[in-house]
Order: C-alpha cells, then sequence, then structure tokens
C-alpha cells in the first residue's frame, strides 16, 4: 500500500517537474496591446464639454455632442466641423473608437469611420454595453495625414 502511494507520488512529481521544460511556462506573460493602452492615453488631450469649441490645425475647429445622454444601448455621437469662418467642413476624414479605460480592449469598438449626413453633421453610433465610465478616442484626418486626436471622457 505504501509502495503504491510512493510511486503515486514519484509520477505525479515527474508530471509536475516536465512541465517546466513547456516552452513559456514560468515566464511573464506578454500581454496584447491595443491601440488604446493606458501609456498612450496621457498624450490624447481630453476634449472640451459637449458644445464647446475644440481647435484644429489651421485655425479650424469643431464641436461634438451626443443626440441624447448616454445611457445602455446605442447612442449617436454627433460632430460640427468649421473653417476660420465659421462655414462647415466636410472633407475631412474622421474616425472614432470607443471603449471602458478600466477594462481596456474588453469593449474596445476598433476604429469606426464617422458618416457625414445631408447637413454636413458627422455622426456615429456608440454601442454602450454596460455602466461605468466611458471613452471615445477621434481621430480627424485629411487624406492620409492624422490632423488631429482627441478623447471624450464620460459616465453611464
Amino acid at each position: 500500500m505504501i509502495k503504491r502511494a510512493l510511486i503515486t507520488l514519484l509520477g505525479a512529481f515527474l508530471a509536475i517537474a516536465s512541465l517546466a521544460s513547456l516552452p513559456g511556462l514560468g515566464q511573464d506573460y506578454d500581454w496584447p496591446q491595443h491601440s488604446m493602452v493606458p501609456d498612450k492615453q496621457e498624450e490624447i488631450p481630453v476634449l472640451k464639454p459637449a458644445g464647446k469649441k475644440n481647435e484644429l490645425p489651421g485655425g479650424r475647429y469643431f464641436t461634438w455632442e451626443f443626440s441624447q445622454t448616454p445611457k445602455m444601448g446605442t447612442v449617436i455621437l454627433r460632430l460640427e466641423v468649421f473653417d476660420q469662418k465659421g462655414g462647415k467642413i466636410t472633407s475631412l476624414k474622421v474616425g472614432g473608437r470607443s471603449d471602458m479605460p478600466s477594462m481596456r480592449g474588453h469593449h474596445d469598438s476598433g476604429e469606426v469611420a464617422f458618416k457625414l449626413n445631408n447637413q454636413g453633421v458627422y455622426l456615429l453610433p456608440v454601442n454602450i454595453v454596460m455602466p461605468g465610465d466611458w471613452e471615445i478616442i477621434l481621430t480627424f484626418r485629411d487624406g492620409d495625414n492624422v490632423l488631429y486626436r482627441g478623447r471624450i471622457l464620460f459616465r453611464v
């Protein structure tokens, strides 16, 4: 009986010892890097509140607002871009990416292009899947050149 227990114990020890030779075991896990990682957030400025002017290069500016107070479900983010004289600009490409900073990457929408409506308003549906702190990173492009990046922080 004792002999059988010792053989079983020795077998278990050898099985565990052989696991240590597996590739990657015992090494630090290299977590996947998302484009919205916290280290990079520090360089992306937080935008002024809804309805306020946010400056773009060349004297241009934009305003943003939600179609309704953000809550669970889909809410529409609206942007309007203007030149120095207050005329609407519709030639820029604008993308948005939403996520929860506290759960980085778990609810990441990926970069989604805003759609331009007939009134020259850029629209982006944002899917809010749970309560908490949310962030939308906006990227403005003129052709392939990134003009500006900013982020909107809000709570549901």
